[in-house]
């Protein structure tokens, strides 16, 4: 589905397609840079599933360094795509994780977090090879160690998570929070709305968060990007508001804040 026929599709999403345009549009075009970066080539991805095996996302054993020639690159290319002023980033010696990368709240820092999130989505392509999802069985990335921002059930039945930063894939367990890893004696509580009705929420009473999902069982929908799928379900947001429970969502999001107005939209 091509962004025009999404805007005629969500009609109140449409001020903000300006921005997704432009934010896919960056993505890409740090994938193709990505492909020429020789420290990225010489992952040795065959690492890989032995290390997930113990719960270790790659940035947090494969150290990583990019020259900063080829950050300023990256983040150049991402800031002509974007329309913003040109900005380097700059994380130290090596790929850090997610958690470690705490951006500044502002143009310079959205940037450095897309950048890196572009990165690592960059990275699940060398490693998940023919698999369209990773198995691994941890409520955060198997790639930079970020939280879930949605919830997937596949066609065959089994739970997906899609990571809130850099948007990698990974099949995880059924029965458990894809927050926290609780396992509730139950199963969790599930919240959903009439009028979408292949969307459901879970919620958790021990880690207090809900994951908006994604049924794919009977429909397939058209995906443009993951973070713009999830904000046609505000409607799911109205059946939680009264659990209680903190929402599950992309950072980039927030990031999008940090924005002046007239990159926004």
């Amino acid at each position: 589905m091509q962004l025009k026929e999404f805007g005629a599709k969500y009609p109140f999403l449409e001020g903000n397609l300006p921005f997704w345009e432009k934010y896919i549009k960056a993505r890409d075009s740090l994938f193709g840079l990505c492909s020429r970066i020789d420290a990225l080539q010489k992952l040795k991805t065959s690492a890989f599933p032995q290390n997930i095996d113990q719960g270790k996302p790659l940035f947090a054993y494969e150290q990583i360094s990019i020259s900063q020639a080829d950050l300023d690159t990256l983040a150049h290319a991402f800031c002509r795509a974007m329309g913003l002023a040109p900005r380097s980033v700059s994380w130290g010696d090596t790929v850090p994780l997610a958690a470690d990368l705490v951006p500044t709240p502002d143009e310079a820092g959205f940037v450095l977090a897309e950048v890196h999130s572009a990165l690592a989505a960059y990275c699940e392509t060398l490693v998940a090879g023919d698999e369209e999802t990773i198995n691994w069985l941890e409520p955060y990335c198997p790639i930079c160690g970020a939280a879930a921002g949605m919830g997937l059930i596949a066609a065959s039945g089994k739970k997906n998570l899609v990571c809130s930063h850099c948007h990698t894939v990974w099949v995880y367990l059924r029965t458990a929070c894809g927050l926290c890893g609780h396992v509730a004696d139950r199963g969790a509580t599930v919240l959903s709305a009439d009028e979408l009705p292949d969307w459901f929420i879970e919620t958790c009473a021990e880690c207090g968060h809900y994951l908006k999902v994604c049924d794919m069982r009977e429909t397939i929908p058209d995906i443009v990007t993951y973070p713009l799928h999830y904000l046609t379900t505000w409607e799911l947001d109205l059946a939680a508001r009264e659990s209680g429970r903190q929402q599950a969502m992309f950072a980039v999001f927030e990031r999008a804040g940090w924005l002046t107005p007239n990159n926004v939209n």
